[in-house]
């Protein structure tokens, strides 16, 4: 009787074994394979961006055009909103989205506009009112059209402006390629481009 019990129990060990060696095979596997999933995975950084709506489409390597606009409209009011006194916070803004060809040129630049306004006394402020966007997929350009406002001396200027942007989608975030700013409502399109290339 002792023998068959023993039997018995010794049989139930051996199943118990062989469940249990399956259940650590398995979580080896999949110890495995979180391992490899973390190992392969690029770095996701995402910037939130100030006017973004909710129901924005974010991808790996596209936006929807409501979160290129938001994204390149809060851009163009940092670069409208620049004067001395908030230039460093601006660039380190701006920095989040400008490839770093295109950020060490911008950087450069504001750093002379903000010489030229402390050496011209001009410490007003600025601000740009967005008034329409326009995407041009022939060659591939955002254009952002408003006006440009200068105070002084409680005198408030207003001219028309376009911020032209070359952009790209990288890894959930939209990088700008190269800005071009000029004075004027008349943007620089591919219809532009073909009338002045006669």
């Amino acid at each position: 009787m002792e023998m068959n019990q023993r039997n018995e129990a010794v049989s139930e060990l051996r199943t118990r074994n062989k469940h249990l060696t399956y259940a650590v095979l398995a979580s080896a596997l999949v110890c495995v394979g979180v391992t490899f999933k973390l190992v392969s995975q690029s770095e996701i950084i995402m910037v939130q961006t100030p006017g973004m709506p909710a129901n924005s489409i974010i991808e790996r390597t596209s936006f929807d055009k409501n979160a290129q606009l938001a994204t390149l409209n809060a851009i163009t009011n940092n670069l409208g909103n620049l004067n001395p006194a908030n230039a460093e916070y601006q660039k380190k803004f701006l920095e989040l989205y400008f490839s770093p060809e295109a950020y060490t040129r911008l950087s450069h630049e504001i750093d002379l506009r903000v010489e030229k306004a402390k050496a011209e006394r001009e410490l007003g402020s600025s601000y740009f009112v967005f008034k329409r966007y326009v995407y041009d997929e022939q060659i591939n350009k955002h254009f952002i059209v408003g006006e440009q406002h200068t105070v002084n001396a409680a005198k408030d200027s207003a001219e028309p402006y376009v911020y032209e942007y070359a952009i790209h989608i990288e890894n959930y975030r939209l990088w700008v390629d190269d800005i071009k700013v000029y004075p004027g409502e008349k943007i620089h399109n591919s219809e532009w481009i073909k009338a002045n290339s006669k």
